[in-house]
């Protein structure tokens, strides 16, 4: 657990998006599910393919950078990856960071044991999260050009469905959305956006719905805008070839995008409830235009680009 007197602290801090991008085009990478320590090869795969990265204005850390509950040790791997990391970023946290009770990276239960902590302990570890990057809050929102960028974390801690935002957090979002009726507006969350009909697909067992439930008046918010809101999220692990990966619409303007895992556990079919190890190793990139959306697919043991998917919308 967090040592009171010596708190770990990330030192390579966040920078603000504004301070990392011009007005007319943004290229963001969104890195979700790292796992550090659990395949440092696939951590050194990625690192080293440095002219992909250096194509990136800005990088979101997507949550579970983590890999198991947030531990010291494993604050140190996340440290020593940003110190790698060639690019500017921010951070959002995802359950690995939190939701866990903590098991001693030499208890001999490391990694094997998944029980649900204390609300005491889940703040605990949020606030852990909070030092390491420098953040006031879990949420925050940045303003660009080419739309409205809001971060958010999970961080009910009274809730045990770990897919879940505070009332704060929820209230934060409907403000921003209100503010934001006129600009495109890009989500990243940790966990999918559910409006209403589950994923079409079993996240370990079929009482799971793996999402961000959104409702009332905040769903009718999302629902009814008139310019695209995109929701970006990791947490389920999916491969590209996965049937869920190309980006979908579940409102009339509102997208969900998948962005797959970053050391190579994954699924790829229906009949995986739960992910499975491979030796391959993808993320998805955006390229931001005025009223255009690229989604670049990026192969890093070919160290090429794979497939693309364009949404283009009018003002």
């Amino acid at each position: 657990m967090m040592n009171e007197d010596d708190p770990v602290r990330s030192t390579t801090l966040p920078t603000p998006l504004l301070e990392s991008t011009n007005e007319s085009s943004l290229t963001l990478l969104p890195l979700s599910d790292l796992h550090l320590t659990a395949k440092p090869a696939a951590t050194e795969t990625l690192l080293s393919n440095r002219q992909y990265l250096e194509r990136m204005d800005y990088v979101v850390l997507l949550g579970d950078q983590c890999a198991c509950y947030g531990t010291d040790a494993e604050y140190s791997a996340v440290d020593a990856f940003l110190q790698r990391l060639p690019r500017p970023y921010t951070a959002i946290n995802g359950n690995h960071e939190f939701y866990f009770e903590v098991c001693d990276d030499r208890s001999g239960q490391y990694g094997l044991v998944w029980r649900e902590q204390s609300v005491e302990g889940k703040a605990q570890q949020l606030q852990k999260f909070r030092h390491f990057f420098g953040f006031d809050t879990l949420w925050r929102v940045a303003h660009h050009p080419l739309g409205t960028c809001i971060f958010l974390g999970l961080d009910d801690i009274e809730n045990s469905k770990v897919e879940s935002l505070s009332v704060a957090q929820l209230e934060f979002l409907a403000a921003e959305l209100r503010a934001a009726q006129d600009r495109p507006v890009f989500i990243f969350c940790h966990a999918p956006l559910m409006l209403g009909q589950r994923l079409d697909m079993v996240y370990y067992d079929d009482q799971r719905t793996a999402c961000v439930e959104i409702e009332c008046q905040l769903r009718e918010l999302m629902e009814t805008r008139e310019l695209p809101l995109f929701w970006l999220s990791g947490h389920i692990h999916l491969r590209p070839d996965h049937y869920l990966f190309a980006a979908y619409n579940i409102g009339p303007h509102v997208w969900q995008i998948h962005c797959p895992d970053s050391w190579g556990y994954s699924r790829w079919t229906r009949e995986q409830y739960k992910p499975q190890r491979h030796k391959q190793l993808f993320s998805r990139h955006l390229e931001i235009r005025r009223n255009k959306l690229t989604l670049i697919t990026h192969d890093h043991i070919q160290r090429a680009d794979i497939a693309s998917q364009t949404i283009v919308w009018e003002s």
